[in-house]
């Protein structure tokens, strides 16, 4: 029974690196691409821009892939709360590309599955952050769902 425990702990440790290694790797390719980019790329229909690059797909498929296989593992609350930290507020402090917000915003919705796992204290202090961050005329739709799961965990009893 330890052994089994010591193996979900290392493997739940394992997908929240992936997290925080998946948006390390789409900094770096948003990085290498803007160091190869030609200034006029994507104008005028010529060219390609950062939009049409696949590093944001990428980033999407391998965010959706961990927090699938950490939700199978049932996570304690700290973890689902690292993983929801990772997920909300990607590289903290972190100067990201103007280009990315759109993206780094729409992966929030990958946190939605992992709220239930929260305490109630941490889903209120999520939510806290969050209304901070986003005003609610400013939350695009599946951000106004993650702002939902997270008042309603907090207010659960």
């Amino acid at each position: 029974m330890n052994q089994n425990m010591d193996e979900a702990l290392r493997g739940l440790d394992e997908l929240l690196r992936e997290l925080e290694s998946a948006f390390a790797d789409y900094r770096r390719d948003l990085e290498r691409y803007e160091q190869k980019k030609n200034p006029l790329g994507g104008l005028f229909g010529v060219g390609s821009s950062l939009k049409d690059d696949s590093c944001h797909d990428r980033l999407d498929e391998r965010l959706e892939a961990a927090v699938g296989e950490l939700c199978a593992l049932l996570p304690p609350p700290q973890e689902a709360a690292r993983a929801v930290r990772t997920l909300l507020c990607p590289g903290e402090g972190v100067d990201w590309p103007l280009a990315a917000e759109w993206m780094l915003r729409a992966v929030e919705r990958h946190a939605l599955p992992l709220i239930p796992f929260l305490t109630q204290q941490a889903a209120e202090g999520f939510r806290r952050e969050y209304a901070a961050r986003y005003k609610p005329w400013d939350r695009l739709p599946k951000q106004k769902e993650v702002y939902r799961a997270l008042k309603e965990r907090a207010a659960d009893r």
